[in-house]
């Protein structure tokens, strides 16, 4: 069966390959090649795009170390699952447009973003000097921006994911200034544009970590409070005694039933991500939720129920990169604060073990020259 994706290769680009999953030591399940093939247009629909910079996130360290995919992360192509990872990972990606689909809505040179768009999952993604990716999950960025790719290349997925979040389904934009908002594993990229967007929008912030070291951080990063995991369950009945607002869930789901005792009438939690790695929630059952509080997964897309919202179209994915960069240019959202280190592509495997070591307040980046 012929698959969307396939092209015929139009000579050679670096790479990462992806040739030892679960190897024990990161750089071992890496390949770096200068003649790994490279891909040319597939269809009508889709661009080329020679990638500058890409992120490093959570699904990709799962893949890496052999853990199958989840079906729901193949997104537009959940109709060609399949547990094992591409050669080459990489779910989000900045870069120009060098080949343009006639139905694509792009032309060559556009500057763009692709997240989650089937990349590093159902096909190649962006540990790539090149990269192909589908209309649908691909995004101008402003033509005119002068940020390094390095700073571009933190925010397609880890942005959108924040912004669904507090915004779509945290609804923090119909609260009243003030409302108080709690991140839950405030230090991963998706917890340090959560924090910076609530606070964009007036809210009250509470932020936690695991560790003493990162305190600081989050404070300059604009935390009204921060505590330490072990402190929460003391701490919390009095800061906010009234509960929290919205609640943005990043340490996984087995943490729903914890956070929702410290949710507000009315309030919302909001779950993605799995900083513990684990998908399992314990004890937890649909008819143990309030009835006056709101629960919901949230997924940068997903073709399934709510897809109305969650595979949110150009006209309203646009506007969210131009606000975060227009925030970065003036200054107002630091961008030495969330982009926290930056490796290139030879070295992979060394970001990666960064990464599984949780050093990192905000996105690593990958400079793709």
């Amino acid at each position: 069966m012929s698959l969307p994706w396939e092209s015929k290769p139009n000579g050679t680009m670096k790479a990462a390959v992806l040739t030892s999953p679960g190897a024990e030591i990161p750089s071992a399940c890496f390949t770096y090649r200068e003649d790994y093939p490279r891909p040319s247009l597939p269809g009508p629909d889709w661009v080329l795009v020679r990638v500058r910079a890409t992120g490093i996130n959570r699904a990709e360290l799962r893949a890496r170390s052999g853990a199958p995919s989840f079906e729901g992360e193949f997104n537009i192509f959940q109709q060609y699952y399949r547990k094992e990872p591409p050669s080459i990972l990489g779910e989000e990606l900045v870069g120009e447009v060098v080949d343009a689909g006639l139905a694509s809505g792009f032309k060559v040179g556009d500057k763009v973003a692709a997240a989650n768009h089937g990349g590093g999952k159902a096909h190649d993604g962006g540990y790539a000097e090149y990269a192909v990716c589908h209309k649908r999950r691909t995004f101008h960025l402003p033509q005119d921006t002068k940020l390094p790719w390095e700073v571009l290349g933190a925010l397609p997925m880890s942005l959108l994911t924040a912004y669904g979040m507090v915004m779509t389904s945290g609804q923090l934009g119909k609260k009243p200034n003030g409302a108080a908002v709690l991140v839950h594993g405030a230090t991963s990229s998706v917890g340090v544009y959560a924090l910076l967007i609530a606070k964009s929008h007036g809210a009250k912030v509470l932020a936690t970590t695991r560790q003493k070291e990162k305190v600081n951080r989050l404070k300059e990063l604009g935390a009204d409070h921060v505590l330490l995991e072990d402190e929460l369950d003391g701490k919390i009945p009095e800061l906010f005694p009234n509960g929290f607002d919205t609640v943005v869930e990043l340490v996984g789901p087995n943490q729903m039933l914890r956070v929702l005792g410290w949710t507000a009438r009315f309030g919302h939690v909001v779950v993605s991500g799995i900083l513990n790695m684990s998908i399992d929630c314990p004890g937890f059952m649909p008819l143990l939720i309030p009835a006056t509080r709101c629960l919901s997964f949230y997924s940068v897309s997903n073709d399934g129920i709510g897809d109305e919202d969650a595979g949110a179209a150009a006209v309203d994915i646009e506007p969210i990169y131009k606000e975060a960069i227009d925030n970065i240019e003036s200054g107002r959202w630091r961008q030495e604060l969330f982009v926290d280190k930056v490796y290139s592509l030879k070295d992979i495997g060394l970001a990666h073990e960064y990464a599984d070591n949780n050093r990192a307040t905000g996105k690593i980046a990958i400079l793709i020259d």
